[in-house]
C-alpha cells in the first residue's frame, strides 16, 4: 500500500507551473524460470554485475539428463542399424514391406526420443536472453527446482525509461522521437533522451498522458528507481 501511495503521489498531475516528476525504469526486465527439474548450481554473476547476451548465468545439475542422452543415442544407433539391415534384406526380397516399415517407424521414434533428451539437457544451461544485470535472486544455489519455478530477475539498464505524466495538450512532449531532458535528483546529471512511447489513453481527470522517455545509460551512472524532474525549454 505504501508503494502504491508513493507512485500515485509521484505521478499525480502537476499543477500549472509545477515540476513534472519522473521515475527511471530499466528498458526491459525478465524473470527467468527453470525449464527442467534438477539442482540449481552456483550463479556465475553477482547482483549488479553486468553480463552480455548469451552468457551463461547459472546451470542445473545435468547428470541425469546427460545419462538420458547417452541411452537415447544408443537406442537410436541400434534402431538405425536395424533399419539399414531391413532395407538390405528387403532389396533381396528376404523380408516383407511390413518389417521394413516397422523398422523405419522404430527409428523415427528413437530419433524423436533422442531429440527430446538433447532438448532437456540443453535446459540445464541458463543463458542471458539480453545484456544486463542480475537484479534479484528468487531461488538459492543448490536448491531443487522444478520447471516453471522462478530462479532470478534480470534487468537491462544500459538504457532507461523515464516515466512521467505530462499535459495532454503539450505537442512537444507527446510526440514520439522529440528530445526531452530530465534532471536526475541527487546528482548533477541532466539526462537527455527522446520520447519513446506515449500512452494511448489519457487521464480525463487530470488532463495528462503518461509518456516514456528513452535515455542512454551506457556509462552505468544512472540506476533504475532514481527520480527526476522534466527540464522545460532545454
Amino acid at each position: 500500500m505504501r508503494w502504491c501511495a508513493f507512485f500515485l503521489l509521484l505521478f499525480a498531475a502537476p499543477a500549472y507551473g509545477e515540476a513534472v516528476k519522473a521515475v527511471l525504469f530499466p528498458f526491459r526486465e525478465a524473470v527467468i524460470a527453470a525449464r527442467a527439474e534438477s539442482t540449481l548450481l552456483p550463479y556465475r554473476f553477482k547482483l549488479g554485475e553486468p553480463f552480455k547476451a548469451g552468457e551463461v548465468l547459472t546451470a542445473l545439475d545435468d547428470s541425469r539428463y546427460a545419462l538420458e542422452v547417452r541411452r537415447a543415442t544408443e537406442q537410436a544407433d541400434f534402431a538405425r542399424a536395424v533399419f539399414e539391415d531391413r532395407k538390405q534384406l528387403r532389396a533381396k526380397n528376404f523380408t516383407s514391406d511390413h518389417e521394413l516399415k516397422k523398422a523405419e517407424f522404430d527409428l523415427s521414434v528413437a530419433e524423436s526420443s533422442l531429440a527430446d533428451a538433447k532438448l532437456n539437457l540443453s535446459y540445464c544451461i541458463v543463458k542471458a536472453p539480453f545484456a544486463g544485470k542480475l537484479a534479484e535472486i528468487r531461488t538459492q544455489e543448490y536448491e531443487t527446482v522444478r520447471p516453471g519455478q522462478p530462479l532470478f530477475r534480470i534487468i537491462d539498464d544500459n538504457r532507461l525509461l523515464a516515466v512521467m505524466n505530462v499535459p495532454l495538450n503539450d505537442a512537444a512532449l507527446t510526440t514520439v522521437g522529440n528530445p526531452v531532458v530530465v534532471s536526475v535528483l541527487g546528482t548533477d546529471r541532466k539526462a537527455k533522451g527522446t520520447v519513446y512511447e506515449v500512452a494511448p489513453q489519457a487521464d480525463h481527470r487530470t488532463g495528462t498522458v503518461r509518456i516514456r522517455v528513452l535515455i542512454d545509460n551506457g556509462d552505468g551512472k544512472l540506476r533504475a528507481g532514481m527520480t527526476g524532474e522534466l527540464i522545460r525549454d532545454e
